[in-house]
């Protein structure tokens, strides 16, 4: 890879750490670090493909052709099998550990840095379960999003909640809570499926 290719990927990378950033932004301050963020990444941007970014047209501005956002999602399973599920603290319903993919990393990355941030486990990956559609599950979601889930072994950490989850608890994966959506049940029923091929839809 040329040097002005990884550049290229890195201003990517940068600028979508500082979109995320302003989405969550608690303060001013750190909404101006992202800014600033967001400002150096264009300007290694314009060095590297020859452009110049303006307020009408701004660098990444997500205006081509539309897609569905990336998730990774994550089963995982205990030494005497419980996995671990999340009470989110947005919805209040039970979920796997997951969220949105973010740039510069591979879904198993991805998968694996949702697990901890969102419980305190860490986790070995085991296998690719599938990928799965919201839409094909009935979902209300303002967006189409494709999820790779992943089946894993927990190898460390204790259950820890986080912003994004009210409770983290090991559960036999066979008596679920109620409110716990049809999309997630499905990924939890196929990732117990022992050398089954990935499902997609």
């Amino acid at each position: 890879m040329q040097p002005s290719e990884q550049l290229r990927f890195w201003a990517h990378e940068l600028a979508a750490m500082a979109k995320t950033g302003l989405e969550f932004a608690p303060n001013d301050y750190d909404r101006d670090r992202y800014e600033r963020t967001m400002a150096i990444a264009e300007g290694i941007a314009e060095m590297t493909i020859d452009a110049t970014f303006t307020p009408e047209r701004p660098y990444l501005s997500d205006l081509h052709i539309p897609s569905p956002k990336v998730g990774c999602s994550v089963a995982a399973f205990d030494d005497v099998g419980r996995v671990v599920l999340i009470k989110r603290a947005d919805n209040e319903r039970w979920a796997l550990p997951g969220g949105y993919a973010e740039v510069g990393s591979p879904p198993s990355t991805n998968a694996l840095r949702e697990l901890h941030e969102e419980t305190g486990f860490e986790a070995q990956l085991e296998r690719l379960v599938g990928v799965y559609d919201n839409k094909s599950f009935g979902s209300v979601a303002p967006f189409q999003f494709y999820i790779c889930c992943f089946r894993c072994r927990i190898t460390g950490g204790q259950a820890t909640p986080s912003a994004e989850t009210t409770e983290v608890v090991l559960t036999d994966p066979t008596s679920l809570p109620e409110n716990m959506s049809l999309l997630q049940r499905t990924m939890l029923a196929d990732s117990l499926l022992r050398d089954a091929p990935a499902v997609y839809q």
